[in-house]
C-alpha cells in the first residue's frame, strides 16, 4: 500500500521509557477511542457498504463509507481472521522495529475516508495514510486501537429519530452515491435534497476542473 508518510518526532531520544509512554497518550488526548461494530450496506442506496463503530463511553455510532473491495477484505477479517490486504506491511514493519501503536481515522473529504496507521519507531512515531478499510484490518491484525477526533466524531455521528437508519456526510458519499440519492431525491420530489445534492456535485466538478487547469 503506497501512502503519505508524516513524521512525529521527539526531540530528546534518549527519554525514559515512561515518558516516552506518557508522550505516546498525549497524541490521542483529543480523540475518542472506537470499536467495531460490524458491517452493513444501504437499502435504498445498495452500493453504499458501511463500517459501523461506536464510542462506547456515550453510547454514539460512527457510520465510514467504504468501497466494496474494502467491504468484502473488512468482512474476511472480521469473520475469518484473514489479514492478507496488511500482513506484509505490520511483517515489515516489526523487521524494522517499528510498533503499531494505533489507528486514527480521519474527516471524510470527497467521497474517499483514509486514516493513519502510527506505528512506535525508538522514540519517533511514524504515520502512514491509508483507505480506512486497510488501516481497520492492521488494527484488527495487530489488536491496536481506532480512533478519531472528537469533533470529527461531533460532526459525523448520526442524528436519527430512525433507530434503523445511518447518517451520513455528503463528504463521504463518493459520487455515485450522490448521483443515486439525487435521483431518489427528483423521484420523491425533495427539492430541498435535490439541491443539496446538486451543489455539492457542482461543487466536486468544480474542484476536479481546478486540478486540471
Amino acid at each position: 500500500m503506497d501512502g503519505t508518510l508524516l513524521y512525529f518526532c521527539s526531540a530528546n531520544r534518549n527519554i525514559p521509557n515512561i515518558l516516552r509512554t506518557n508522550y505516546l497518550l498525549v497524541m490521542y488526548d483529543n480523540y475518542d477511542k472506537l470499536q467495531i461494530e460490524g458491517l452493513t450496506r444501504g437499502s435504498e442506496l445498495q452500493d453504499a457498504f458501511i463500517l459501523v463503530l461506536s464510542e462506547r463511553e456515550n453510547e454514539q455510532f460512527l457510520p465510514i463509507l467504504v468501497n466494496h473491495e474494502g467491504y468484502l477484505r473488512l468482512k474476511a477479517a472480521l469473520h475469518d481472521g484473514d489479514y492478507t490486504p496488511t500482513k506484509l506491511m505490520n511483517q515489515l514493519a516489526r523487521r524494522v522495529g517499528m510498533t503499531l501503536i494505533g489507528v486514527r481515522i480521519m474527516a471524510p473529504k470527497n467521497g474517499e475516508t483514509n486514516a493513519l496507521i502510527d506505528f512506535e519507531l525508538i522514540n519517533e512515531v511514524v504515520s502512514i495514510s491509508v483507505p480506512v478499510a486497510d488501516a481497520v484490518i492492521a488494527a484488527l491484525e495487530t489488536k491496536a486501537d481506532l480512533w478519531t477526533a472528537k469533533d470529527n466524531f461531533f460532526r459525523q455521528h448520526p442524528q436519527s429519530d430512525n433507530p434503523n437508519a445511518v447518517a451520513l456526510p455528503l463528504s463521504a458519499m463518493n459520487e455515485k452515491l450522490l448521483r443515486e440519492a439525487l435521483e431518489g431525491a427528483v423521484e420523491e420530489e425533495n427539492f430541498e435534497l435535490a439541491g443539496i445534492l446538486r451543489d455539492e456535485l457542482k461543487k466536486r466538478e468544480q474542484t476536479e476542473e481546478e486540478k486540471e487547469a
